[in-house]
């Protein structure tokens, strides 16, 4: 009899495990199989979210912009950026069809085949800058500011746009021009 007692005290202990997960289980979320719809709700972040709004402004577009061979071009522009919380501004290149580099462009079409040979360069001067230039297409964050309300909003960010051109890259028919399209991302930090 009592190795019955004791036998019940260990089935009993791994019954009440099992219990445990079964009850636990559909409070872990929707389970579907392949191919399937499913739901739920996951929790993202640690649950401190910054509450707040950003407005960003990117540079007007550079229409006139000298490339010329064997060294740096740089053009700039004014990033202007309107938030109530401290925030931060990234830049990449999400267009798969330039990669980074600026392409040929004609009637409203890249022409693939023919772009710069290095990939344009970003960087945010002044005092929200985070002093490094990002490489296209990657990119990352170029400027930040890490006060809230007065210090954070209604700033201009000023923008060095820079593209070295080679000697070896093809120059533009007179109907074409190089161009890039560049995204600029604002987000509160």
């Amino acid at each position: 009899m009592r190795i019955m007692a004791d036998e019940m005290k260990r089935w009993g202990g791994l019954l009440a495990l099992a219990l445990l997960a079964f009850l636990a289980a559909p409070a872990l979320g929707d389970e579907a199989a392949v191919g399937e719809g499913g739901g739920g709700y996951l929790p993202l972040g640690d649950g401190w979210a910054t509450s707040g709004t950003i407005t960003i402004t990117a540079p007007d577009d550079i229409s006139s912009f000298p490339l010329i061979p064997g060294q740096d071009n740089t053009a700039e522009g004014t990033l202007k950026v309107n938030a109530d919380a401290p925030w931060s501004v990234s830049v990449s290149d999400a267009d798969g069809t330039t990669g980074g580099k600026m392409t040929n462009y004609t009637s409203g079409q890249y022409n693939t085949t023919v772009k710069l040979g290095a990939f344009m360069g970003v960087k945010a001067t002044g005092t929200n800058s985070t002093g490094s230039t990002v490489t296209l297409p990657t990119g990352g964050m170029i400027a930040r500011n890490t006060t809230s309300g007065t210090g954070g909003s209604d700033v201009d960010v000023p923008i060095i746009f820079n593209q070295t051109v080679s000697w070896t890259d093809k120059v533009s028919a007179p109907s074409s021009v190089y161009r890039i399209v560049i995204t600029f991302t604002g987000s509160l930090a």
